[in-house]
């Protein structure tokens, strides 16, 4: 019984260090957004009153005595903000945030996203010099059903292209799957022992088997190339590694939208695509278990996700605020404020309603 107690203790330390780290690589994305809006806010002269990291209670704070400006620390690590003079109300001075100019606050309001999306571009770029893409390695190959076909892969071919287009799949594990989806024929540029070629592989409906973990043989049957792709790790150079980063932001946001699409059309469950604060701390501390490697890519992915959810423009996010300053711009006169800030607060419950709700549904679904 003594010996039960003490493994499940160390267990629960394990999940405990897991969940710290979560909260941790949290927090750095949090830092990075509103040191966003910071950085561009002082470059412009707004008036900034408090600089905060989590909510709650305060931890630490550190008063500026120059500027008056308020660095906190405070103990719900589940978001932050930076706080400009008369956001929600009606400016009082030059540096109030409404006395600005609105292609000034609009700046402001992007720069968080930004400075998301940059993150991670840098946080892509150091995963790709230090562990590496991932490209497709054939570890089996299969016979064709129709004789007239033979199997032109072999066991060990790097697959680099398919038509051309790169297959490393950082990004996407599904790639190669859809590059070849719904072509009769493809070109594959392989790497067989060192030496680069092209294949001309036909589509075709193939056999073979397979032996489980069990050892059993299990006859399998498909349409596809005709073979099993594991995938082979590959560091790359720096400056090979700007264009991928940049095309896995790319990458990232459209994933994101047709993850949108596909919820909005049925074809995907809310409960398995999406997830709230709670959610976000659970996969990351699921990536923990695996080691740093698993962690790091979580940033890159989270980077991706923090700046494209606070460009919606949902109340509250940075997106709405946006909306309302190009609606000021058009007009050329001030926003009804108190409307502005209703507006904001009701969005505000609702986000946190609505997070609550997706975590519920992630965890019960």
């Amino acid at each position: 019984m003594t010996f039960i107690l003490s493994v499940t203790f160390v267990e629960v330390l394990k999940w405990i260090g897991y969940v710290l780290v979560a909260l941790l690589c949290l927090m750095v994305m949090i830092m990075i957004h509103e040191t966003g809006h910071y950085l561009v806010g002082k470059a412009f002269h707004f008036t900034i009153l408090e600089y905060s990291i989590g909510f709650g209670p305060k931890i630490f704070q550190k008063v500026n005595e120059k500027t008056g400006e308020k660095f906190t620390l405070r103990w719900i690590p589940l978001g932050g903000y930076c706080q400009f003079k008369d956001e929600d109300e009606e400016a009082t001075d030059p540096g109030s945030f409404n006395a600005k100019p609105v292609w000034q606050r609009i700046l402001v309001l992007f720069a968080g996203a930004f400075m998301n999306f940059i993150s991670a571009i840098v946080f892509v770029i150091i995963f790709l010099c230090a562990f590496g893409d991932f490209v497709p390695k054939v570890y089996k190959t299969y016979d064709f059903v129709d004789p007239a076909y033979t199997q032109q892969l072999e066991v060990g071919d790097v697959i680099y292209k398919v038509d051309g287009k790169n297959t490393y799949s950082l990004a996407d594990p599904n790639k190669l799957k859809y590059l070849i989806s719904g072509k009769e024929d493809v070109v594959l540029t392989v790497d067989r022992n060192g030496e680069i070629m092209d294949i001309n592989v036909h589509i075709a409906e193939y056999q073979g088997q397979v032996t489980t973990d069990t050892g059993e043989v299990i006859d399998i049957h498909g349409t596809g190339i005709g073979m099993s792709a594991s995938y082979l790790q590959q560091k790359v150079s720096f400056f090979k590694a700007i264009p991928r980063a940049f095309q896995f932001a790319y990458e990232e946001v459209v994933f994101i939208f047709r993850t949108f699409g596909s919820i909005f059309r049925g074809a995907a469950k809310v409960s398995e695509n999406m997830g709230g604060t709670v959610t976000a701390i659970t996969v990351l501390s699921q990536l923990a278990q695996n080691g740093f490697q698993a962690v790091f890519y979580g940033l890159c992915v989270l980077s991706v996700s923090i700046g494209v959810m606070n460009l919606l423009p949902f109340p509250a996010l940075d997106g709405c605020r946006i909306v309302f300053c190009i609606v000021e711009w058009i007009r050329r006169k001030p926003n009804n404020r108190k409307i502005e800030a209703i507006i904001n607060f009701a969005g505000l419950i609702v986000l946190i309603l609505l997070a609550v709700t997706l975590d519920l549904l992630h965890f019960l679904g």
